[in-house]
Parts: C-alpha cells; structure tokens; sequence
C-alpha cells in the first residue's frame, strides 16, 4: 500500500534544476516586480514549509505573522513573494498535489499502460493516514472550497500535474489498443474530480467505505468507460 508523503518538517526542498511549479514562477517574478531582482526560491520555500510545519502542529487557522515569525524572514520579504494569506494557500495546495503526483508516476512507471493507469488513480485513495493527516486533509478541503470560489482558475490548476499523468495514461492505453477514449482530455478531468473528491470523502470522513473498495469502485468506473468490448460483449 503507498504511503503517506513526508511531514514538512522532514519535506525534501525540490532540487534547483527541477521544472518550477506555478507557484514558484508566480512568487519569483513578484520578487523581481518588488525588489527589482530576482527573490530566489529558496526563501520562497522556506515560507510554504513554515506554513506547512503550522499545519501540522495543528495550527490550521495560522496568520502570516506567525509564517514569517517561523521561517525567519520579515513581513516584507512575504509580501515580496506571496501578495496574500491565500497566494501562500494556492502554493501549498499545489505543492502538495505536485509532490504526491511524482511519487505516483515514479511508482508506476514501469508497469504496462493498463496497470500504469490503475495505479494512477487508485493510489491517492490507497495512502495510509494518521488521525492528524486526516484533519489535515479536511482543512485542505475546507480551503480549496473556499478559494475555489476567488481563484477558481488557479485552483483548478492546482490539479494539472495529476490531471496530466491521468491523461497521459488513458491515450497509453488507447494507443495500445487495451482501450478506446473519444476525449482523452475531458475523461482526464473527470476521472481527476473523481479521485480528488473520493480521497477526501473516504480519508476526511463522511463516507463510511474502505479505502480499497473505493479505489477499485472508481477504477471499475473508469475501465468500464475504456475498455475495448469484442464479440458483442
């Protein structure tokens, strides 16, 4: 079964030569239009990691004075980078969905396009959570509702990188003639809604089903509307 990602506190800062996220190019490039020079992604990430450490000791209604108090860096500096309190949430949110994303793709790389596809949209709901993550997954909940009604946009491309493996694994399969797909694009975004509503519904609670039996419900979904039918089946 996959694991929990890492708690900020032991998070791996993404590598200097790694493709920016979103979040990062908006932050440098506030950086340069209010310093005149470029602000680094490094300060940037010590903020999102101060704000994740606050999360993760429970501090889920933390303000941005306490973010800069931790990550050592003063209110300018934050301004400078993030021009919001909700600026700083979009890059958690992403930072968090990007992070999970890679490891899924690396964990399911080397299987064959029908494997690599339901491993993609089963291992969200599969990872094991402790009582405080899952709090966490319903404060994460909580405030993509909230700014997906300000920043609906932004938000929803909070979800690319998922969205793009989904996608990249449904014209796999198509290709290799496992399945068929008319819109490989718009199958992609629904199948993404539904593993993210799912994983917060099972991991958040509210729903009172197993982990596994969602997963391979979702995945039952989604194969049924690919699979290739010969013989009149």
């Amino acid at each position: 079964m996959p694991r929990a990602q890492p708690t900020a506190a032991r998070r791996v800062r993404t590598a200097p030569d790694d493709p920016p996220m979103q979040w990062e190019v908006r932050a440098a490039l506030r950086a340069m239009t209010r310093a005149g020079e470029h602000g680094g992604r490094s300060v940037a990430h010590d903020i999102v990691t101060a704000a994740w450490e606050l999360v993760e000791r429970g501090d889920h209604d933390f303000t941005v004075k306490q973010v800069v108090e931790r990550a050592h860096v003063a209110l300018q500096t934050f301004y400078r980078h993030f021009g919001s309190k909700d600026a700083l949430l979009l890059a958690m949110l992403e930072e968090s969905i990007s992070r999970g994303t890679r490891a899924f793709i690396a964990e399911s790389a080397a299987f064959p396009p029908v494997e690599r596809l339901h491993r993609l949209v089963t291992a969200p709901l599969l990872l094991t959570y402790d009582d405080d993550t899952q709090r966490i997954i319903r404060w994460r909940a909580r405030e993509r509702q909230r700014l997906l009604e300000v920043f609906p946009d932004a938000v929803e491309a909070v979800f690319d990188p998922y969205r793009v493996a989904v996608v990249d694994a449904i014209t796999a399969v198509c290709d290799s003639g496992a399945g068929s797909c008319d819109d490989a694009e718009l199958t992609g975004a629904i199948v993404t809604h539904l593993v993210q509503s799912m994983t917060h519904a099972v991991h958040g609670g509210g729903l009172g089903t197993s982990p596994e039996a969602a997963a391979e419900g979702i995945w039952h979904l989604c194969w049924q509307g690919l699979a290739v039918r010969t013989g009149g089946a």
